[in-house]
């Protein structure tokens, strides 16, 4: 499922801003949010990949059930924003999800993909914030901070 292998458009600069900003994301909530990425998805629907993707790195393991996941295909332009049961629901359902869905595609068109990313995870903590807050006592960071590369 991973690859070792340089095969994604990022710089060691870039990787870095990406992983500074899940960091920043995760000290003030207690969600949990990863990125995975991949050259192709093999499916119609990346939600049903990302779903796999999910089930695969463990993500609904998380003791609040507030995991999100934002799934990419580099070579198909395909993406789906995955969020587990709690965070799905505190975070406004549909429309939520939705608009940040929205506005990914859109920074991808205009800026480029590091920086869409980066705004869709600053768009994704604003509900993680209000309805995960960070717990100074036990904000466990329970998955890692880190790009995951696939096939």
């Amino acid at each position: 499922m991973f690859f070792k292998q340089k095969k994604h458009p990022f710089s060691q600069s870039e990787i870095a801003l990406i992983e500074t900003h899940l960091k920043k994301a995760e000290l003030t909530s207690s969600c949990e949010l990863r990125i995975f990425m991949e050259q192709e998805c093999f499916v119609d629907e990346p939600l049903v990949r990302a779903k796999d993707v999910f089930a695969e790195l463990q993500m609904q393991a998380t003791q609040e059930r507030n995991a999100l996941l934002l799934y990419i295909a580099i070579k198909s332009k395909k993406f789906a924003i995955l969020g587990d049961e709690a965070i799905y629901e505190k975070a406004g359902g549909v429309s939520f999800w939705e608009t940040a869905a929205t506005g990914f595609i859109k920074d991808v068109k205009s800026i480029d993909l590091t920086r869409a990313i980066v705004n869709c995870i600053d768009t994704l903590s604003i509900p993680m914030q209000k309805h995960f807050p960070a717990n100074a006592f036990s904000n466990d960071n329970e998955l890692a901070d880190e790009i995951v590369f696939g096939k």
